[in-house]
């Protein structure tokens, strides 16, 4: 399975913070993102899973295999990514 972003950008409160991006991920690869504040590290990963749209660009999997031959069905980039931020999303008063 490989994880492709195609010239990628993204863009907060309508301003463009960052474009052209591109990578492919083989299995069991990582990829580390840095950058200044505000750079567009987390914009980048919600777009990446699914919770922002791309102003560019795309993001997609390829090489998954089809249920019927064992393998897992995942329709978008998004359900086969998990997101979870830096900080805790359960407000105690809420709970």
């Amino acid at each position: 399975m490989r994880l492709i972003a195609e010239n990628l950008g993204g863009e907060r409160g309508g301003d463009a913070v960052f474009s052209g991006i591109g990578f492919a991920l083989e299995e069991c690869q990582a990829l580390i993102v840095t950058g200044p504040n505000g750079s567009g590290k987390s914009t980048l990963l919600r777009i990446i899973a699914g919770l922002l749209p791309a102003a560019e660009g795309s993001v997609r999997i390829e090489g998954v295999m089809k249920v019927e031959d064992g393998g897992e069905a995942f329709p978008s980039v998004a359900s086969a990514c998990h997101y979870l931020g830096h900080q805790n999303a359960m407000k105690p008063a809420l709970s």
